[in-house]
């Protein structure tokens, strides 16, 4: 798995993230921390799916997804610490 492509893509999805719910853009309050439940929920699916692509036939397709799933949990659990 080219490990250079999931980690340019979680860290987009990560800039992506704290500009949509804690940077405060157009005067909008952060999200409440509630929202990292979920997050760590869809962090679980895009997880699964990539190795379900890895095992399934179509590995050109698990970088992207493991790239969401790193990038999706690894800004949920900084939300809660």
């Amino acid at each position: 798995m080219p490990w250079g492509r999931v980690a340019a893509i979680a860290a987009a999805v990560v800039a992506v993230l704290w500009t949509a719910l804690d940077a405060g853009v157009a005067g909008k309050p952060p999200a409440p921390p509630e929202i990292s439940a979920g997050l760590i929920a869809l962090a679980g699916v895009f997880g699964a799916v990539a190795w379900v692509m890895q095992i399934g036939g179509r590995p050109d397709r698990a970088p992207l997804l493991a790239g969401l799933s790193i990038g999706v949990g690894g800004y949920a659990i900084a939300r809660l610490l």
